[in-house]
């Protein structure tokens, strides 16, 4: 299901010189696209590297979030239309762990940290359905040389090769440093 890959395209690394708030060292953007029948949309996938070769990853789809005039959606609607059946997760997956792999390959960095966050019907992170699915992928790709564990509480995954098994105490502390200063 997510051995299927849409071409990506890294159009940018940013050091962070400017940004005071975050402590990542640098950030790569990449970009997607995924065609369906209704149109084109385009991905934005954000990795940013911090010191200890930590990394974390975020994606959005690039759309506009003024609704036509006649359209029937709301801002709302549009903002979550991903989580909506309108787009397959099967090939945005695979393109993502694809991104991973190549972290892991190219830059020898493979420490990822990841937050699923809540949509506005999930008043808690325990009834948080991509928490659930995001660890399961994760679990099931990732198995045999990784630590893929999560919390609950804040609906944070990690995954972590076991190579780091003695230091995973204080890695997990410093990710969540990091997702402090994002939120």
């Amino acid at each position: 299901m997510f051995d299927t890959t849409l071409p990506y395209k890294l159009i940018q690394i940013r050091k962070n010189r400017f940004v005071n708030s975050e402590s990542f060292l640098r950030e790569y953007i990449f970009k997607f696209y995924l065609h369906n029948k209704k149109g084109c949309i385009k991905y934005i996938v954000s990795v940013k590297e911090y010191a200890e070769g930590l990394l974390t990853m975020d994606y959005y789809p690039k759309i506009s979030l003024t609704p036509r005039v006649s359209a029937q959606d709301t801002v709302q609607d549009l903002r979550y239309r991903m989580l909506t059946k309108q787009n397959s997760f099967g090939k945005i997956g695979g393109t993502l762990m694809d991104i991973m792999v190549m972290f892991q390959n190219n830059h020898n960095l493979r420490i990822w940290g990841f937050l699923a966050a809540n949509l506005i019907r999930e008043d808690s992170n325990d009834n948080n359905k991509r928490y659930r699915t995001y660890i399961e992928i994760l679990r099931r790709s990732f198995q045999n040389k990784y630590n893929i564990f999560g919390n609950r509480k804040n609906s944070v995954i990690f995954v972590i090769p076991n190579i780091f098994n003695k230091s995973i105490k204080e890695i997990v502390k410093r990710y969540e440093d990091i997702f402090a200063e994002t939120n």
